[in-house]
C-alpha cells in the first residue's frame, strides 16, 4: 500500500503501440514501440503469453512514464 502523495509521483500516460514483437529468445517478452504524443518511446513487457504482437497494433494502453 501508499499513501497518496506517493500516488502523486506516478507519472501514468495513455501510448498507442506502433510495432509490436516477440524478443528472441524469450516465451514470455514483447517488444513494443510507443507513441505518447509528446515522444515515442521501447519498452519491453512480460505479455506475450496473453498477446500476439499483431493484435496490440493500433492499441491504446496505459504506461507508467517515470519508472526507473
Amino acid at each position: 500500500m501508499i499513501n497518496f502523495n506517493e500516488f502523486k509521483k506516478i507519472d501514468l500516460r495513455v501510448a498507442r503501440v506502433i510495432e509490436a514483437e516477440k524478443v528472441e529468445g524469450s516465451e514470455k517478452l514483447l517488444k513494443l514501440k510507443l507513441d505518447l504524443r509528446s515522444e515515442t518511446r521501447q519498452i519491453v513487457a512480460g505479455i506475450a503469453q496473453y498477446y500476439k504482437p499483431e493484435d496490440l497494433v493500433g492499441k491504446e494502453i496505459v504506461v507508467v512514464a517515470n519508472l526507473e
